[in-house]
């Protein structure tokens, strides 16, 4: 029988036996090498149905897949720039001052501007505070002190507000005030965490500008500021103040000043209202608002103004829900005397504390939590000027 060549691809994965190798060492048996070799490589060689697929993947699904990313994200930056720039045309919330349509919110701070420049002759008396002064009347105070008298009060204003009109006052319109009466609560100077910058100063540059903030500071809250109205909220308003132009040419103005600057219009009396959350989330005296009221005391000084600084009041009711809510309003308004009389020290200001109306011989007439009627506001004037 003829020897037949055993086939490489069909042989066995075991050691074969030699009969040379067998004879040579007896009971031993040895490897040949030549199989040994051939053992190693089929061990190591994958089964045919185990090879890995090494094939380049399609690069026409790869270029697709590429092609829908940046389409989408393209389409995506597109949307949020179309939704920014109606924002900012539209400014339902007269943050921008376009003036295209109705604003839907107070702007106080434009509108008071207006006012100051075209009043002739310039004031030399000036009324600051947030809106719970704005009932202030500076006939009354020109009246008693024969100073002509603006009252440059503006909704939500926090001492940075005071600080930036005050010498915008004196820079820009050329105003020499001989006499300041500033209006402060503790929210006046609680801290950023708790209410920041309002957006209404934040987008007037010029005003900003008199704000001692770093210059990362102001591009950081500017830039903020566009991305605020990338909300849902600000997206109802922008709705809403298209249709309200749709029935009005001018736009729609929360409050009606007199020419000094004066609200004369009033609302019902104490009705019952929540809680403001601001008042609820109040954690603290902010350190940079504090050294913003010394740069307002150091304006103050170095032009010869005199300065009256009154604690503003809270309705009585507000008082007793703040106080069943676990806040303290009364502590909160003796350690804002506090730090008011350790500045005093310093520099020479008369203080008034009219937290509660029986400080200053009040009334109870307030508009929501802290809006004295104009009566009650008289009434905090004549107590200032020691009338009553």
């Amino acid at each position: 029988m003829k020897y037949k060549q055993p086939d490489d691809n069909n042989m066995p994965i075991i050691a074969r036996e030699t009969p040379t190798c067998s004879v040579m060492s007896g009971t031993k048996k040895h490897i040949d090498k030549i199989t040994v070799s051939r053992l190693d490589e089929k061990t190591v060689r994958p089964k045919a149905d185990a090879v890995i697929n090494t094939k380049p993947r399609n690069p026409i699904s790869r270029n697709t897949n590429l092609r829908f990313m940046i389409l989408f994200l393209s389409s995506f930056l597109f949307f949020l720039l179309l939704l920014l720039s109606a924002n900012i045309y539209v400014d339902p919330r007269g943050v921008f001052g376009t003036g295209k349509y109705p604003v839907i919110t107070a702007t106080s701070r434009t509108e008071k501007i207006i006012l100051l420049k075209a009043m002739e002759p310039k004031p030399e008396a000036l009324i600051f505070g947030s809106s719970h002064c704005m009932r202030y009347s500076p006939k009354y105070v020109e009246d008693i002190t024969g100073l002509k008298t603006f009252n440059f009060s503006v909704d939500s204003g926090k001492m940075e507000d005071f600080l930036a009109l005050l010498n915008y006052s004196i820079e820009e319109i050329m105003i020499r005030p001989k006499l300041v009466i500033l209006g402060v609560c503790p929210r006046t100077f609680c801290e950023m965490k708790d209410e920041d910058l309002d957006d209404r100063l934040v987008s007037n540059a010029v005003l900003l500008n008199y704000v001692p903030l770093k210059p990362i500071s102001n591009i950081q809250k500017q830039a903020a500021l566009y991305f605020k109205t990338l909300n849902f909220n600000y997206i109802k308003d922008l709705r809403r103040s298209i249709k309200l132009s749709r029935r009005q040419k001018l736009p729609l103005k929360r409050y009606k000043f007199e020419a000094d600057g004066f609200l004369a219009t009033e609302e019902d009396f104490n009705k019952k209202g929540m809680l403001i959350p601001k008042d609820a989330s109040f954690t603290g005296f902010s350190q940079q608002r504090i050294e913003f009221l010394e740069a307002f005391l150091k304006i103050c000084r170095q032009n010869d103004i005199k300065l009256k600084i009154v604690i503003t009041p809270y309705a009585p009711d507000y008082i007793k829900q703040m106080e069943q809510n676990g806040e303290n309003l009364s502590m909160l308004n003796k350690q804002l005397a506090e730090l008011l009389k350790r500045h005093n020290k310093e520099f020479s200001f008369e203080l008034y504390e009219f937290p509660h109306i029986e400080d200053y011989s009040g009334v109870d007439e307030f508009m929501g939590a802290a809006h004295p009627s104009i009566y009650n506001s008289n009434l905090i004037l004549k107590k200032m000027f020691r009338q009553i």
